[in-house]
């Protein structure tokens, strides 16, 4: 599983470092993982209620300016994807499934993001687990070292569920599902804590050799410093423009949230284009 950096906006990866995982930090790059995710989910027959005109899947989370979209390709044919959502005023996805539950880690005082729109096209060759890893260990380092969160949350299929508790260690994998309002589908609530995953790992990893020290994989490899450097360079809020375009010419998800959380969320657009005005007078 390991890779390495070899360009400045790229993580490539693979036995000839042939792939590549990119920050979706432009319009066509987003939207590139955006029609991957809906056409992953309209291949497995979900009953897909936003965008299906549109081809692409975005919701009112994914034009948040700090959403982070890392997409993975092959010869420049998206391969995977997947957003890492912060906690907010406009609140996470499983806000709308698992409300209660998120309540309960909120009052703890814990700080939240969300694993959101997973998707890995299983028809390009490759190992789908080792895509995913490199995937998961980068929103590991996003939610760590750069946005500073406590747990991390999701709702996962149910079939998903075993990976999640067995594989990933998840601290939390609800023994009951519910159907989400967006695909359809049966899912559960997920909630890895951040705080003490180390030492899970350590435990249950630690001593085996290979990809199968997910110790050293997540909390020993040297690229990570290099790697945090390069999602804190790359990554880039999504614009006004953007904004406008993927939720409101390209879906309906502007609309659909309502004008309350369209002024939150231009409020958070209008605050990250001032910090990045900034930046640039000071470059």
């Amino acid at each position: 599983m390991a890779g390495k950096l070899i360009e400045a906006n790229e993580y490539r990866f693979g036995p000839k470092n042939d792939w590549s995982i990119v920050i979706a930090n432009t319009q066509p790059l987003r939207e590139k993982a955006f029609k991957l995710v809906h056409d992953i989910y309209l291949d497995k027959g979900f009953a897909l209620v936003p965008n299906l005109r549109s081809g692409l899947w975005c919701t009112i989370h994914h034009l948040h300016p700090h959403t982070l979209t890392f997409l993975a390709l092959k010869a420049g044919q998206a391969a995977g994807t997947v957003s890492i959502v912060p906690d907010s005023r406009l609140g996470l996805p499983a806000d709308i499934i698992f409300p209660e539950r998120l309540a309960v880690l909120r009052k703890a005082g814990r700080q939240l993001c969300e694993i959101f729109s997973l998707g890995v096209n299983e028809g390009i060759d490759h190992s789908a687990i080792d895509l995913t890893m490199h995937l998961y260990r980068l929103v590991h380092l996003a939610a760590t070292r750069l946005l500073h969160n406590t747990d991390i949350v999701a709702s996962v299929m149910v079939h998903h569920a075993a990976f999640y508790s067995n594989f990933l260690l998840f601290d939390e994998v609800s023994p009951d599902s519910r159907q989400s309002p967006k695909t359809g589908e049966q899912v559960v609530f997920t909630r890895m804590n951040l705080e003490t995953m180390e030492s899970r790992y350590a435990r249950r990893y630690s001593r085996l050799k290979g990809k199968r020290n997910l110790h050293r994989w997540f909390f020993q490899n040297e690229e990570a410093e290099t790697l945090v450097d390069w999602i804190r360079r790359n990554r880039q809020p999504m614009t006004v423009d953007e904004l406008n375009y993927f939720g409101a010419e390209k879906s309906h998800a502007l609309s659909e949230a309502g004008s309350e959380a369209v002024a939150v969320l231009m409020e958070y657009c209008q605050k990250a284009e001032a910090v990045r005005d900034e930046d640039r007078r000071e470059d």
